[in-house]
């Protein structure tokens, strides 16, 4: 995989975090309005493993729940280790090239601004810093689920 390939998985990270985070928040705000109302008659419903309705919903919510913290936890390594990559550039103003650009989202004429620089000189530096750098082993590529 190239190297900028890698690197644009950083421009969203945020985002899809805070995706992530505020879907955990609706399942908890779900799991405390499900009713526990007593049925006429007063038996409770249950399925043929002893669970009564409610139950199996909070169940499914908590393996949802699991399954988006693993997801967090996974882009928020990611973002860690994207960090560590640009890290391997050593000039500074490199370096600041590839974290405005894949993880602020950045374009080369913000960019420019931000460095006092004209834009054929920060693509220049894009390029410098892009051809630095190599990809952990262990790199991580991930794929946002909704």
């Amino acid at each position: 995989m190239k190297v900028e390939t890698y690197l644009k998985q950083g421009i969203m990270l945020d985002q899809r975090i805070n995706y992530q985070l505020r879907k955990l928040a609706e399942l908890r705000e779900n799991a405390c309005s499900i009713p526990a109302v007593m049925p006429k008659g007063g038996k409770v419903q249950t399925s043929p493993d002893g669970n009564a309705p409610f139950v199996r919903a909070l169940m499914r919510m908590e393996e949802q729940e699991e399954r988006i913290n693993r997801e967090i936890e996974l882009l928020v390594e990611l973002k860690d280790q994207i960090r560590e990559v640009i890290g391997q550039v050593e000039d500074d103003n490199l370096q600041m090239v590839l974290a405005f650009k894949y993880l602020e989202g950045m374009s080369f004429e913000e960019i420019g601004e931000i460095l006092h620089a004209a834009k054929t000189t920060i693509i220049r530096w894009h390029r410098r810093a892009i051809n630095q750098i190599r990809l952990p082993e262990d790199a991580i590529f991930t794929r946002f689920r909704l």
